[in-house]
């Protein structure tokens, strides 16, 4: 009786652990979006929901020292929820803001982003799960996080040059708060700062890719 209770309730455990992590995932995906919806209609904190830094960092903190398949589901989830929170987040704002003034969610942006969430979320899900790890593996995984924001906010910084304060400032955040989840050691630090240049350059290849797709689906193409 007692050998058949203790599998009933590890298993039992354990997919309470995953609907938490599930709840959590959501959770920070709900919160991240409904911030960056009220920031775009803020003036000073507006440029925040033109990058992908707000992303970068809610998937890197929930998935680094995740297993992969887990980070890749979570990264999912928190991705897709962001996206909703965003898109009726901004309607309900614009209502807020011009009472009585007509705005409908465009639902094929809505989905096409709803895609873009899912493929990012898989790739960044896996890609972020090995940071913090000892080794250089770990290493580079972490500062491919710290490359994606740096690049991120090199990018919003260049083309609009006004927004440098705010994007920076909390890329700066941002990646002290990665680090101070992922890195135990000056060892670990030293390799994660020796593969930031080489990750800050595909990382403005990565961050570049979205803008270059919408344009591509609104242009036709063309």
């Amino acid at each position: 009786m007692l050998a058949t209770r203790v599998p009933e309730a590890a298993a039992s455990g354990q997919a309470f652990l995953s609907r938490s992590r599930a709840v959590v995932a959501v959770t920070a995906g709900l919160l991240t979006g409904g911030f960056a919806a009220w920031a775009y209609y803020d003036d000073h904190l507006r440029p925040l929901a033109h990058t992908f830094g707000l992303w970068i960092a809610m998937l890197a903190l929930l998935s680094a020292g995740q297993r992969p398949g887990r980070a890749i589901v979570q990264a999912c989830l928190a991705l897709t929820a962001a996206v909703i929170a965003f898109f009726v987040g901004k309607k309900a704002m614009y209502g807020v803001d011009y009472p009585g003034m007509p705005y409908a969610i465009n639902v094929s942006e809505l989905m096409e982003w709803l895609v873009l969430a899912v493929v990012a979320g898989a790739v960044l899900g896996w890609g972020f799960a090995c940071a913090g790890r000892s080794g250089r593996v770990g290493a580079v995984r972490t500062a491919a996080v710290i490359g994606l924001l740096v690049a991120d906010a090199y990018r919003r910084s260049t083309n609009y040059p006004a927004d440098a304060p705010v994007v920076v400032t909390f890329a700066v955040l941002a990646v002290v708060a990665v680090l101070a989840v992922t890195v135990r050691s000056w060892r670990q630090l030293a390799l994660v700062a020796g593969c930031t240049v080489p990750a800050a350059f595909v990382g403005l290849l990565l961050v570049s890719v979205p803008d270059v797709l919408e344009q591509l689906l609104i242009t036709g193409g063309v």
